[in-house]
Parts: structure tokens; C-alpha cells; sequence
């Protein structure tokens, strides 16, 4: 706080000293009279600065005496006036109310020369004579008003040549209503020199000044126009730009040496409008300073109330209707009232820098010394403005005070910031390595969960404990799929997370540029079809070999190319290489969307993403990633864009040179450069166990190195190089599991996968895929299209054997699923038929004993088909199913007699496999629930044709129907009738079979079977 005051003393202690410094001469009564009488006479050596020709002038009042009259016929009127000097009581109002009066002084020189006059002010006009000649004037004096003219307090020089070593003065003035007329200051006197000199000096001096404010001004109204956050640097600006324009508009009045035809009215309408605006951009800039100490209801009633003084004072006065003032005591009155309006804001904007100040707020002490100079200065210019006593140098000192305080505010910000962003820094690098240290842990931690999940799916999968029904399969193989999608996303953030910490490893060796030829195959062959996308790779083969680490290389190379993918709609994207100074230079080029320029700096950083059209998809890591592999493998990556064109990733790896000759690096199984030629005998035979594995790869190499390798765990391995050759082997031979490589000449391994699953679905002839994929997201591609797992090349053995005994066993196990629940199904004998058959068979022996024995054969057709287990599990023909069918509608017949009515319809050229048991219940279910409860009986009718691809096998009685509940019960599976439930299940653990029921009461049931003729003959399993 005493600081403060200190401070505030000080500048006003300051701004005394130069007040009081530049007008001592104002205010000593020690100041010699130089003109005595009306003459000077002027030494040579005071000629060396300017001097002030103040004494007693000759004076005569009341005329404009022309220059080319002798003063001796005005001696009469002459008087001696001490100038400066009030003429008041000397001159009086002609009839025009103009005060006129005529001054003269003679001026003895030392030698001939040139001679200048700085006149400072004289009110209201003038005009000076020197040696009879006009040499100048500002407004125009006169005895009568309509040629009268004012000035507005102008400055202005003089120069003529002397005349045998002097020069006679006469200065013409008058004034209209002013109560400060005549020389109001003292008339400096010199060679043309030092008068040039003095005045170039102080326009020099206003211009810098004025300059200096409005650039200030200029530079912070930019700064908050950049960043729109801080208005007090817009109001600020506004202030000083205000201020330096109000500068030029006073004392040498630069503006209006630059701009001469202003009138005297609209010069002061100028300098009276711009004091409003400065004051008002000061209010605002103190109360966005400090809004805490304000209310706004007071800002509003000033910025109203200096709007009304700027509208009076510089455009329109309604009062005044802009006219002058008609006595000295009105333009008194005028200014008083100027001040009134404006000194209430001054006040307001004081009281709030003392309240600033006892409340130690921040950056106070600089606004204070801007404030503080701002209101010193306020002080002297009403000082100025009512008694016209000048305020040289006081606008320079205000000017170094507003520079000053202004440049220790932005400092002392810069410190607080610069210290803020410090401690910011420090905190940030903190919470960056704690955000590392996070998704390492994080990673770590949720790779172990999912591991969990995935080894428990497996044993579920694989039925360990015990078989599971078919919705569970289902469900556990989704459980399964989705894990190892969270689980390549674990893997992402683990290898961000070591690439952060440093901790990426790479193992590079001899790679041939075929490798990039191999990745743009593939992920060809994974867009879709309809893409209007070109995928390209013009890539020399005979270029010589990169060293680089395989796997690492192709996730870069596959990152670049989905970058390009997810941003080009339609266009192409092409891959090329060249040799460049012992490094291959690898571009990907798109013509897509582009980057946005603000972003190429940062597309890199981890988890930064482009904001467009597009859809944001995964974390943000892909080109982070691969950055980073970039360079632990030696290379460089830099990206070039144009917005709308496409965009131009280029990537160096270095090439195998002889330095690395030296260097072992033995490669994976299961990747082969080109240069390797190997021709088999195909299809490639290895006999061993009942497991067959089908291979499926162009390459005879790969083919050689995984029927080795399976063989040798036991595996009866079939190999071929075309899909085409594997798709003729399954429709003939059963297969347990295939290895297909994704990129083969004539069908990819995606249009094989197709095939093969119209063929088998996922649980009955497993799928693995062998990629070079690295992306999630497109891999589940090739899950969709019916793979059921896919390696990455090179391929890990041991990840291979233990991925095909795990779906050999989830095999396994849903087929184990599917026997339980058919034995639970085929388990089922209606104890009714039993009993009422035997008793008829027996009623029958005593009469008719031929027919008891087509009785008892019929019965142990029936029983032996019923409860013989290997023939409930199995498919039987048509045919074989038609004579159970039809010995049981023997035994009915001879129980019904009359009463009941059988109709065949059978196309006997049909060979179909159904499963055993599934037309006899329904044909059952049909005489117990349909022809039984009729009393009068009724027709069965049994029909197995064709319809198109379809063998349609119809079962129809005219019986009592099915009631319309009981019909819905049925449909949806909520029946307890094992007669028609039992088959229904059986035909859905068909594929491509459908069962379909219709039934109205009291008019009979139709059942309908459709089954593909060209259908299965093992149960879907999935």
C-alpha cells in the first residue's frame, strides 16, 4: 500500500517538475524585458536559440493599420503593451462585435540575414507584416465580421530578410467573444535556422508521440483480435489509439498539417469528440481489469454519458446548434460544462484504482503508473483549457509513462504466465508419464482378463465339461470372437505404451521389395467390390533388399495404406519405391481428402485425430505407431498434403548392403522370399491319423514347410495350390480342418472361404486364415466371410498346432452336443402304441394267422428301428424311412380297419438321406391326434415328391385338426408333443430344411418338409 502512494506521489512529483521546468519563464518575475518601446535589438550571440520578444510592444488599439500606411499617422492612438498581455481593457467591440488591434516592434539584427518568427498563439486571427511585406497569417482579421476568420490555437512561423539590419514588425489581430485575445504567448525570435530547427523539433516531437500511441494501440487491438480472450487489450488499444489521434490534434497539430483543410470549428470538434472516446475505452479497459470492484449498471450510465458528450461536442450540439459562443462569459460557461460531463468519469475511474489498490489486486502497481500519468496529465490539460497555460512535454512524459507501465504489465503477465506454464510443464510431464505408466499397467492388467476369457471359451468350446447345445455354441463362439477383438486393442495400447517407454523391439534382416507387392494383394482383396477405389503398388522386383524387421515393416506399410483408404471415397492409391543414397524410399499416394495444413504437425502424435466429414474410427495410434517403428528401424517418415488433392506419405528403410552381410538372422517359419523355387507333385499326400488337414497355398515352399510341420504332429495332411482343386476335394472327401493362405493366384482366399461355407459351416469344416494383416478392424473382414481363426506371417508353429487342436476339439464337442441331444429325441417310444398293438396282434392269432405274422414283422420293423441306437444317430434313404413308415400304418390299419384310409404318392426314382425317424412320428402323430378322435375315422395321406431343388415330403389327414392355440404352441416350440417336437428339432439341425405346419379344426393338419435333394448328410453344427 505505501508503495503505492510512493508511486503514485512520484509520478505526480514528476510531472510538476516538467511542468513547472518547461514554463519557469511563465512564472519568473526575473525574465528580462527585451523589447523596450517597442524595440529590440539583438546581439549575435543570443542568436544561438530563440529568443522570446517579450516587453513593451507598440500597440494601437481598436485598428488594423495597412502595412503600407506610416504608423506616425496612428501616433495619436499608440500605446505601450506589455507583451503577452489580455488587451481587454484596451480594446473595445466595434459595432460588429469584432475586437481588433495593431502591434509593432522594430528588431535590430548584428548582420543581413534570413529571420523567423514561432508564433504560438494569438487570438483569434492574425496576420504579421515584416518590413511592409505580408509573410503570414492564420485566420482572417478583420474589422468587419463577414470576413472575419478564426483560428484554433495554431502555431506557426515566419521568415523574411532583414533590411539594412532590421526588421519592422506589425501583427494585425482580432477577436470575436474570446476572453483571452492578443498574443497570449511570447513570440520567439531567431535566424531562419534555429526557428526551422525548433519548430521541425517540436512537429517531430507531437508526431512521435502520436505515432507511438496509435501503433501501441494498433498492436493490442491485433493481439486480442488474434485470440478474442482478453478485451481489456481491445479496450486498451481503442485508449491509446484515441489518444494519439487527440494528440495530433492539439499543439503543432500534426494531423491538421498533414490534412490543412479543416476548418477552426471541425478541428475542435475533433479534439473535443476524441477526449469521450479515450475516457470511455479507458472505462472499460479498468473495469475488464478489475470487474470484480464494479457493478455494470455504472458502466452502462457512463458509456451513456459519454456518448452524449461525443455526440454534442463532436458531431451536433442541438443546444448550441453548433453556434459561437456570443460573449466571453458563454465560452467560459461552455467549458465549464465540458469538464462537468467528463471530470464525473475521471473521478468514477480514480476511485476504483484507490479501491484496486487497498484490495492489492493483481498487476496494479503498472496500471496505477499508467492511471496515475493518464489523470496528471487530465489535470494539466484542464489547466490548459480554461487559462491557457501551456503544457510543453507533459504528452512525452505521458507517453514514456504509458509505455512504460504498459511494457512492465505485459512483462510482469509474461513472468506470471511464463511461471504458470512452467509449473504447468511440469505438472503435464508428470501426468504424461503417469498416463504411460496407466496404459502400460492398464494393458498389461487387461490382457490377463482376456486371456482368462479366452481360455475359458476355448474349454467350453471344447467341452471339457461337458457337451453344450447348440444356442450355447453359438453364444460361447461370440464370447470367444469378441474377446480377441478387446484383445487386439490391448495390443495397440501395449505397443503404444512401449513405444512411449521406449521398450519397442525389432529384429530386422534381409527382406525383398516383393513384401510390399504381397500387402497391397491382400488388402486388394479385402475391399469391397463395388470400391471406387484404385489400389496400385508399381514396385521394380529386381530393386535390391531392405533391412528391415518383416512383420514391423508390414504394419507400417498396412497402416499407411488404410490411412489412405479411410480418407479417399473414390480416386486411387498408388505404392512405389525407389533407391535414394543407400535407403529405399517407400510413398504411399492417395488422392483423398487431404490434411487440413494446421495438422500435419501433428497427425503423429498419439491419439490425434483429423477433424472432418469422415467417420473417426479406432484410438488415433496407427500413424503414431508407425512413426515410431519408422524409426527404431532406421528409416524417416514425412507426409505431404494439399487440402481436396490427396496426400503423399513417404518412409525410408535402409537397404541390405554388405555392412549387414555379416549379421545371422535366421527367418521364421512360414515366410519365403520369391527367389526360392520348389515344385511339388499335387495334391500332396501325408497319411496318418483320422484327422485330415486340408492346405490350401500357391506357394509350394509354404506348402512343403506346414505338411512337413503337420505331419510330424500326426496330422493326415492334404495339400493343393488353388481353390479351385480344394473346393473339387471336400465335395468328395471329408475334411476336418483347412489352412488357407488369403492371397493365392485365381481365387483369393476369401472367395474360397465363400465356397467352402455353402458347403459347411463354421463348427462342421474349421478355417484358418494365414495373413499378413496387422489391422483388427479389417481382419474381422475375414472372420465375417466365414474363417473361424487367422495367423499372422510368419507363422509360430506352436501357435498353430495349438489353434487347430482347439477348434478339432470345439468340433468334437459339438458333435458330442449334437448326439446327446439326439439320443434324448430317438429315446422316445409311445407306450400306448406298445400295448394296443400286442393287444391286437393277439386278437388277430386266433383267427387269421398270416396276417399276425405281417403283424409281428411290422412290429419288429418298427421296434428295431426305435431302439436301435446306431440307427437313431444315422441318416437312412427315403426308402428305408417310406418302410418303416409304411409297417406302422400296417399295424394301424389293421387296428382301424375300415376306418381308416391310407394314400401313397412316392416318386421312387428320389435317392434322399434324411435323418432316421423323422416322417414315421409325424405320420403317428397324425393318426392318434388326427384319425383317432374321429369316430367315423378318416385319410392319411403320404407324399414325397419333387419341387424344383427341393424334395417336398407331405404328410395330410382329414382329422379333428389342431385348435388354434395349441397350433401357435407348436410353431414357437412350446409343445410337449414328442411326436411332432422330436422330428421338428431333428430337420432344424438340417441345413437348408424347413418344416412347415398348417392345420384348421375340424378339417384336418397338413405337414409340409422341404429338403434340398442335393442336401447334407451330417447335421449342421453351428
Amino acid at each position: 500500500m505505501k508503495k503505492n502512494i510512493l508511486l503514485i506521489v512520484s509520478i505526480i512529483m514528476l510531472f510538476v517538475m516538467v511542468f513547472c521546468f518547461s514554463n519557469w519563464h511563465y512564472f519568473s518575475n526575473n525574465q528580462p524585458q527585451l523589447v523596450h518601446e517597442g524595440v529590440v535589438k539583438i546581439e549575435e550571440e543570443q542568436l544561438q536559440k530563440p529568443v522570446k520578444l517579450e516587453g513593451d510592444w507598440a500597440f494601437y488599439p481598436n485598428v488594423l493599420i495597412p502595412s503600407w500606411e506610416k504608423l506616425d499617422n496612428y501616433e495619436n492612438q499608440r500605446l505601450t503593451l506589455d507583451v503577452p498581455f489580455n488587451w481587454g481593457k484596451y480594446v473595445q467591440p466595434n459595432e460588429d462585435g469584432l475586437e481588433v488591434g495593431t502591434y509593432h516592434v522594430k528588431v535590430e539584427v548584428p548582420t543581413e540575414a534570413f529571420y523567423g518568427l514561432y508564433i504560438r498563439t494569438i487570438r483569434q486571427a492574425s496576420r504579421v507584416f515584416i518590413n511592409g511585406v505580408e509573410v503570414g497569417s492564420k485566420g482572417k482579421a478583420s474589422t468587419v465580421l463577414s470576413e472575419y476568420g478564426s483560428e484554433n490555437d495554431d502555431k506557426y512561423t515566419v521568415y523574411a530578410y532583414s533590411d539594412n539590419k532590421e526588421l519592422d514588425i506589425i501583427i494585425h489581430v482580432a477577436n470575436y467573444n474570446y476572453f483571452q485575445p492578443g498574443i497570449v504567448y511570447p513570440i520567439e525570435f531567431g535566424t531562419k535556422k534555429v526557428i526551422q530547427q525548433q519548430f521541425n523539433w517540436k512537429v517531430f516531437l507531437d508526431a512521435l508521440i502520436s505515432i507511438g500511441h496509435i501503433v501501441i494501440g494498433v498492436v493490442y487491438t491485433f493481439t486480442y483480435i488474434q485470440n478474442r480472450k482478453r478485451k481489456e487489450e481491445l479496450f486498451f488499444g481503442i485508449f491509446t489509439i484515441s489518444l494519439g489521434f487527440y494528440m495530433s490534434f492539439i499543439n503543432q497539430k500534426v494531423f491538421f498539417l498533414l490534412f490543412s483543410n479543416f476548418e477552426p470549428v471541425n478541428q475542435l470538434r475533433l479534439q473535443l469528440g476524441s477526449i469521450p472516446i479515450a475516457l470511455l475505452s479507458l472505462t472499460l479497459f479498468i473495469y475488464s481489469m478489475y470487474p470484480q470492484l464494479q457493478k455494470r449498471k455504472f458502466i452502462y450510465m457512463l458509456v451513456a454519458l459519454l456518448g452524449v458528450v461525443f455526440v454534442f461536442y463532436g458531431i451536433y450540439n442541438p443546444i448550441t446548434q453548433n453556434a459561437r459562443a456570443s460573449s466571453d462569459l458563454e465560452v467560459f460557461l461552455r467549458k465549464i460544462a465540458y469538464i462537468s460531463v467528463t471530470a464525473p468519469v475521471i473521478f468514477y475511474n480514480v476511485w476504483i484504482l484507490i479501491r484496486v489498490m487497498l484490495n492489492r489486486l493483481e498487476g496494479v502497481r503498472y496500471v496505477l503508473i499508467v492511471i496515475s500519468a493518464i489523470c496528471c496529465y487530465t489535470i494539466l490539460l484542464i489547466i490548459n483549457f480554461l487559462i491557457s497555460v501551456p503544457i510543453d512535454y507533459t504528452e512525452f512524459l505521458l507517453f514514456l509513462l504509458i509505455l512504460f507501465g504498459f511494457a512492465s504489465l505485459l512483462n510482469y503477465r509474461a513472468n506470471q504466465a511464463f511461471e504458470k506454464i512452467q509449473t504447468l510443464s511440469e505438472e503435464l510431464l508428470a501426468h504424461n508419464q503417469m498416463k504411460d505408466e496407466f496404459l502400460l499397467k492398464t494393458s498389461h492388467e487387461l490382457r490377463t482378463p482376456l486371456n482368462g476369457i479366452l481360455n475359458l471359451s476355448k474349454t467350453l468350446m471344447e467341452g471339457s465339461q461337458g457337451p453344450l447345445k447348440r444356442t450355447q455354441q453359438e453364444q460361447v463362439i461370440l464370447i470367444h470372437n469378441v474377446t480377441q477383438r478387446l484383445g487386439h486393442l490391448v495390443e495397440d495400447l501395449l505397443f503404444s505404451s512401449n513405444q512411449m517407454t521406449g521398450e519397442v523391439r525389432v529384429s530386422p534382416r534381409h527382406v525383398p521389395i516383393s513384401v510390399i507387392n504381397e500387402v497391397v494383394k491382400e488388402i486388394r482383396s479385402v475391399m469391397p467390390k463395388n470400391s471406387q477405389v484404385s489400389l496400385q503398388a508399381e514396385v521394380d522386383l529386381t530393386l535390391p533388399a531392405i533391412w528391415t524387421d518383416e512383420l514391423r515393416f508390414k504394419q507400417v506399410l498396412y497402416n499407411l495404406l488404410h490411412n489412405a483408404m479411410k480418407y479417399t471415397e473414390n480416386g486411387e492409391i498408388i505404392v512405389t519405391a525407389y533407391v535414394h543414397e543407400e535407403h529405399m524410399v517407400i510413398q504411399v499416394s492417395d488422392t483423398g481428402a487431404g490434411i487440413p495444413a494446421q495438422d500435419i504437425d501433428r497427425i503423429f502424435n498419439a491419439f490425434y485425430q483429423v477433424n472432418n466429414q469422415y467417420k473417426k474410427e479406432g484410438l488415433g495410434l496407427g500413424l503414431s505407431i508407425t512413426k515410431n517403428i519408422v524409426g527404431k528401424l532406421n528409416g524417416d517418415i514425412r507426409v505431404t498434403s494439399e487440402l481436396g488433392q490427396g496426400t503423399t506419405f513417404t518412409f525410408t528403410m535402409p537397404l541390405a548392403t554388405e555392412e549387414y552381410e555379416n549379421i545371422e538372422q535366421s527367418p521364421a517359419i512360414g515366410t519365403y522370399t520369391t527367389t526360392e523355387v520348389l515344385q511339388l507333385n499335387l495334391p500332396l499326400i501325408h497319411k496318418g491319423n483320422d484327422k485330415k488337414i486340408l492346405v490350401v497355398d500357391d506357394n509350394h515352399v509354404n506348402i512343403k514347410a506346414l505338411a512337413d510341420a503337420l505331419a510330424s504332429k500326426g496330422y493326415t495332411v492334404i495339400a493343393v495350390d488353388n481353390g479351385f482343386d480344394a473346393v473339387d476335394y471336400i465335395k468328395t472327401n471329408k475334411v476336418d480342418c483347412m489352412l488357407i493362405d488369403l492371397m493365392m493366384n485365381g481365387m483369393s482366399g476369401y472367395e474360397l472361404c465363400k465356397r467352402v461355407r455353402k458347403q459347411y459351416d463354421m463348427l462342421e469344416l474349421p478355417i484358418i486364415i494365414l495373413t499378413a494383416i496387422m489391422k483388427h478392424s479389417d481382419l474381422v473382414l475375414s472372420l465375417k466371410l466365414g474363417a473361424n481363426d487367422y495367423l499372422q506371417k510368419p507363422l509360430s508353429m506352436d501357435e498353430l498346432f495349438i489353434r487347430i487342436e482347439s477348434l478339432l476339439a470345439v468340433r468334437q464337442s459339438s458333435i458330442d452336443a449334437i448326439e446327446v441331444e439326439m439320443n434324448y429325441l430317438y429315446s422316445q417310444v409311445t407306450p400306448h402304441f406298445v400295448y394296443n398293438t400286442l393287444n391286437t396282434i393277439i386278437g388277430l392269432s386266433y383267427t387269421d394267422m398270416d396276417n399276425s405274422r405281417e403283424a409281428l414283422y411290422c412290429l419288429a420293423t418298427y421296434f428295431r428301428a426305435k431302439l436301435n441306437v446306431h440307427y437313431r444317430n444315422s441318416f437312412v434313404s427315403v426308402e428305408e424311412e417310406m418302410e418303416l413308415v409304411k409297417a406302422y400304418l400296417y399295424i394301424e390299419k389293421m387296428r382301424f380297419g375300415d376306418r381308416l384310409t391310407i394314400k401313397y404318392d412316392i416318386d421312387e426314382s428320389i435317392h434322399l438321406m434324411i435323418p432316421a425317424l423323422s416322417i414315421q412320428p409325424l405320420v403317428e402323430n397324425a393318426i392318434f391326434h388326427g384319425i383317432s378322435k374321429k369316430q367315423e375315422g378318416g385319410t392319411v395321406e403320404i407324399s414325397v415328391q419333387r419341387e424344383g431343388q427341393f424334395v417336398r415330403i407331405k404328410i395330410y389327414d382329414n382329422g379333428v385338426g389342431i385348435p388354434e392355440e395349441k397350433l401357435h404352441q407348436l410353431l414357437n416350440e412350446e409343445s410337449t408333443r414328442i411326436g411332432f417336437m422330436n422330428p421338428l428339432k431333428k430337420f432344424k439341425l438340417m441345413k437348408n430344411a424347413s418344416l412347415r405346419l398348417y392345420s384348421q379344426e375340424g378339417k384336418g393338419t397338413t405337414i409340409v418338409v422341404l429338403l434340398p435333394e442335393d442336401g447334407e448328410h451330417e447335421y449342421n453344427y453351428c
